[in-house]
């Protein structure tokens, strides 16, 4: 003969008429099952869960889960998503001297020592690369950025624009990817001779080797620009949802 069911048992929900506080309905969570908690503890876990959920997520053990694990997801994008506004706002920041060097010598048909431009472009990169650091270990908004054994490279849309303009830059200018004192001199990398620059600043004529870093500087401009308003705009979103999952989950608090 089966034994007989407590009456003051239910099927599915909570019953807290006794101090082992029993959980029926998915596993029953006597004294001795969960590890590490008494059954004070779970009277008192349970306790702090009817205070601020309705009583339909208690009724319904699945959907307390998928909602607290809703919350944790919420939270882990919202963290993620702030760490990348962080780290593009950085990027921003240090592009700021580069830019206006770029603009002060456009305007006045000045191409800069070489030695300047490194100098302005260096912080630059290693905000790059502190950001694609970071990216590698992103999980909850996208894929990790990943450089693959064939020197193709794998992961979010933002990770690999930066990754390509820093890289592109870096190479114009002679710098390493380590960002270590240059081997490469003038001539490597093309940089204008002299009679080329009096040529530029006094008849206007086109210098390649400037135009195309003038390119990439615009480049760069707007894919952080562009980046810097995508991470606002999911930040904020995110953060919307988590609200709206507040407000819905704890409507009766």
């Amino acid at each position: 003969m089966p034994p007989r069911k407590s009456a003051n048992k239910q099927e599915g929900g909570i019953d807290l008429t006794s101090e082992s506080a029993s959980i029926t309905g998915r596993e029953v969570a006597g004294r001795d099952n969960i590890k590490g908690l008494t059954g004070k503890d779970v009277v008192q876990l349970v306790d702090t869960l009817l205070k601020h959920f309705p009583q339909r997520y208690l009724d319904n053990p699945e959907e307390l889960d998928k909602t607290l694990s809703d919350f944790r997801g919420y939270h882990e994008k919202l963290h993620e998503y702030k760490e990348l506004h962080n780290a593009v706002n950085d990027i921003l920041i240090a592009f700021e001297q580069f830019r206006a060097e770029m603009d002060r010598a456009n305007t006045l048909r000045a191409v800069p020592e070489l030695s300047v431009l490194r100098k302005r472009w260096r912080p630059v990169s290693m905000n790059v690369v502190a950001l694609l650091n970071w990216s590698q270990t992103i999980k909850s908004i996208g894929k990790p950025f990943q450089l693959l054994a064939d020197k193709s490279k794998s992961g979010e849309d933002w990770a690999i624009q930066f990754s390509g303009l820093q890289s592109r830059i870096n190479e114009h200018l002679g710098m390493s990817e380590q960002l270590a004192a240059p081997d490469t001199t003038k001539e490597d990398i093309g940089y204008p001779s002299q009679l080329q620059i009096i040529s530029f600043q006094r008849l206007g004529t086109r210098i390649p080797w400037w135009e195309t870093l003038s390119e990439l500087t615009s480049s760069f401009s707007d894919a952080s620009s562009h980046h810097m308003n995508s991470a606002d705009k999911q930040l904020r979103q995110t953060a919307q949802e988590l609200y709206n999952l507040s407000n819905k989950a704890l409507s009766n608090y």
